[in-house]
C-alpha cells in the first residue's frame, strides 16, 4: 500500500505538478475514508427498540466532538502544504497561472474538510427518517394530542399553600388582589353535562390551555387515543372510558406548585417516560432539532461563510509576501476600528433618529469604509508595499461589505417581504420573500468573494510577475 502510495505520488509530481501541489492523491482519500466510517458507524446505531433520546444524542455530539481535533488537524496540514508549495515563493504555476480554480478547490477542500464532525449526524437523520414513518406520526399525534389529558394530567395547583383548604371547599380561592383564581385540571361544568379539561402534552408542544367538551367527545378522545398510543410504546392501564373519566373527576384535591411537580394527579400510561421519549424522537426528526441541526439548510447558509472565509485566506497567503500577508491582516483588523469609532460618533450624534435613517447612516458609512480602503489600495502616491496591504484588505472586505449593505437597504425600506405572515401592518412591501431574501445574502457573499478573488488575484499577478523581486 505505501509502495503504491510512493508510485502515484512520484507519477502526480512529474505529470501533474500543479495537482500534487493540491494534494489531491492525499486529502480527497484520507476525506472519503473518514465519510464512509463516520457514516457507518452513524449508519450501525440500533434504532428497534427506539433508544432513549438523550442517549442517542449523546453517541452522536460525542462522535462531533471527537472529530474536531482530526478536522483542525487536517486543515493545517493542508494550510501548511500550500504554503510550503503553492505560494509564490516557489516557480510553479500556482498560484497565478490557474489561481480562481485553486480558489474553487479551496472552498471545495475546506468545505469536505470542516464538515466530518456532521457526517454521523446526517447519516443518523437518513436512518431515522426511514425507519420512522414521520406522515403517520403527523396524523397520529394530532388525535394523541386531544386524548392525552385523559390519561395523564397535571396536579391542580394553588400559589399559597394556605388557599388549599379554600380552594378545595369552592373550587377556587380569592387571591389578594380580590380576583378568584382556580387552577382545576379536570372537572365537571356547572350544569355537569359537559368535562372542562385542561389540554397539554407529552413535548408541550400543545397549546396547554382549557377547554370544555361534551362527554361523548371525552369518551371518543379516550378510545381514539388507545387505538393509536401503542404504536407509540404508550400501552395504558386502563380501557373504559366511562371508568377513567369518573376516576379522573375525583381527583378534584388542591396541590402546593411543589407537589404538583411530583407526580401527576393520575395516569393510565404503562411506561409514561418510553412514550415521551417516542413522541420526543419522532419530533426532533421531523423539525430537525437537536444533533439534527445539520440538516436545516440555514446551518449551511451560515456555515458557507467560515469555508469562503478560510479559501480567501489561504488563497492571499498563497499569492503574497508572507511578511504583507501580516501587514494585510493588521489593516484588516486596524481599520475597522478606526471607522467603528467614527461610526460610534455619527450614532452618537444623530442618536434621536429613527430606525430607518440610521439604517442609511450606516450603508453610507460602509460605503465610505470601503472607498477609503480602496483609495489607498489604489493610489499610486502611496508605497507599493502599503498599497498591498490595503489590497489584502479589500479583497476580503468587498463580499462582507456587499452583505451588509443588503440588510442595511432592507431595514432603511421599512417594508415587508412578500410573505403571507409579513404582511401585516405594512405600508410597503420588498420584491421577494424572507427565504429569497436570505438566498441573496447568501449569494451575494459566494459571488461577491469569486469576483472579488478573480479581480485581486490578477492585482496580485501584476504586483508579483517575478517573484524573485520582494
Amino acid at each position: 500500500m505505501k509502495a503504491y502510495f510512493k508510485k502515484i505520488d512520484h507519477h502526480l509530481l512529474q505529470k501533474y505538478p500543479n495537482l500534487w501541489v493540491l494534494g489531491v492523491h492525499i486529502y480527497i482519500p484520507i476525506i472519503l475514508a473518514l465519510y464512509l466510517i463516520i457514516g457507518i458507524a452513524g449508519l450501525l446505531y440500533p434504532l428497534n427498540p427506539l433508544p432513549e433520546f438523550y442517549r442517542y444524542r449523546d453517541f452522536f455530539e460525542n462522535m462531533s466532538v471527537t472529530m474536531i481535533l482530526p478536522t483542525i488537524l487536517l486543515v493545517v496540514i493542508f494550510i501548511i502544504r500550500q504554503v510550503k508549495f503553492n505560494s509564490k515563493r516557489v516557480h510553479l504555476s500556482l498560484p497565478y497561472k490557474q489561481q480562481f480554480l485553486v480558489f474553487l478547490y479551496f472552498i471545495f477542500l475546506f468545505l469536505s474538510i470542516t464538515t466530518l464532525p456532521f457526517v454521523g449526524n446526517i447519516t443518523a437523520y437518513i436512518k431515522t427518517s426511514i425507519a420512522l414513518d414521520e406522515t403517520q406520526f403527523s396524523e397520529d399525534v394530532k388525535i394523541m394530542q386531544r386524548g392525552f389529558v385523559h390519561f395523564y394530567l397535571e396536579k391542580s395547583y394553588v400559589d399559597d399553600p394556605e388557599d388549599c383548604v379554600e380552594a378545595e371547599a369552592n373550587g377556587f380561592y380569592v387571591d389578594d388582589y380580590g380576583d378568584h383564581r382556580s387552577y382545576k385540571r379536570y372537572e365537571l361544568n356547572d350544569t355537569k353535562d359537559s368535562l372542562i379539561v385542561y389540554r397539554h402534552f407529552v413535548d408541550y408542544s400543545y397549546n396547554n390551555d382549557l377547554d370544555t367538551i361534551s362527554l361523548d367527545q371525552a369518551y371518543l378522545e379516550i378510545d381514539s387515543f388507545i387505538a393509536l398510543s401503542h404504536k407509540y410504546q404508550g400501552d395504558v392501564t386502563m380501557v373504559d372510558p366511562l371508568q377513567i373519566v369518573n376516576t379522573n373527576l375525583k381527583t378534584d384535591r388542591f396541590y402546593t406548585k411543589f407537589e404538583k411537580n411530583v407526580r401527576p394527579a393520575f395516569s393510565y400510561l404503562h411506561d409514561y417516560g418510553a412514550f415521551d421519549n417516542n413522541i420526543n424522537f419522532h419530533n426532533k426528526v421531523i423539525n430537525k432539532g437537536s444533533f439534527f441541526f445539520p440538516l436545516e439548510w440555514d446551518f449551511w447558509r451560515g456555515y458557507m461563510f467560515v469555508t469562503l472565509v478560510l479559501a480567501i485566506l489561504l488563497i492571499i497567503l498563497c499569492s503574497v509576501n508572507i511578511a504583507e500577508f501580516g501587514w494585510g491582516m493588521l489593516v484588516v483588523a486596524l481599520h475597522p476600528t478606526v471607522f467603528g469609532i467614527v461610526a460610534a460618533l455619527v450614532a452618537f450624534l444623530f442618536r434621536d433618529v429613527d430606525g430607518e435613517m440610521a439604517s442609511t447612516l450606516g450603508m453610507f458609512l460602509f460605503l465610505l469604509f470601503t472607498a477609503n480602503a480602496y483609495f489607498f489600495a489604489f493610489n499610486k502616491r502611496f508605497k507599493p508595499a502599503l498599497r498591498r496591504a490595503f489590497a489584502i484588505a479589500c479583497h476580503i472586505y468587498t463580499p462582507v461589505v456587499a452583505c451588509l449593505l443588503i440588510v442595511l437597504f432592507k431595514e432603511a425600506s421599512d417594508c415587508c417581504y412578500l410573505d403571507a405572515s409579513y404582511r401585516q401592518n405594512c405600508d410597503c412591501f420588498l420584491p421577494f420573500t424572507r427565504n429569497q431574501y436570505n438566498l441573496m445574502t447568501l449569494y451575494t457573499l459566494l459571488f461577491g468573494a469569486l469576483i472579488s478573488t478573480y479581480f485581486f488575484g490578477r492585482y496580485y499577478k501584476k504586483q508579483y510577475v517575478n517573484p524573485q523581486i520582494k
